[in-house]
């Protein structure tokens, strides 16, 4: 019994060390004399809320604008698609609607016509 009380010890501080906090190397220079921070003006970089509401209402006019654009092109594509559509079921639709006899007639005399050349 003494043996596992022994591995179990030299098990804890493994453990320990693992959750152990240690700190971190800090490095400090000196800086030269002529040293300037680059800080900007308080009242330049402070802006009002009105400023900022109006250009908060700018940039939502302008998204706005591009979105409507946007809308109006899919819009237009969306128009042209769904006529090609229908005049393609249309023109399908007559094929089937049509006679065997009559489209073997005009398929015949689209033939000759491409052959005969003069």
């Amino acid at each position: 019994m003494g043996a596992q009380e022994r591995a179990e010890e030299a098990g804890a501080p493994s453990v320990e060390k693992k959750l152990q906090k240690t700190s971190k190397e800090v490095y400090f220079c000196i800086l030269p004399d002529k040293y300037e921070p680059l800080i900007e003006d308080d009242e330049e970089t402070e802006e009002t809320a009105e400023e900022r509401r109006r250009r908060k209402e700018e940039k939502k006019r302008k998204r706005k604008k591009t979105y409507k654009k946007y809308r109006k092109n899919v819009g237009k594509a969306l128009r042209f698609s769904w006529r090609c559509l229908v005049a393609g079921l249309h023109s399908m639709a007559s094929v089937y609607s049509t006679p065997l006899s009559a489209v073997a007639t005009v398929a015949t005399d689209v033939q000759r016509t491409s052959g005969c050349k003069a």
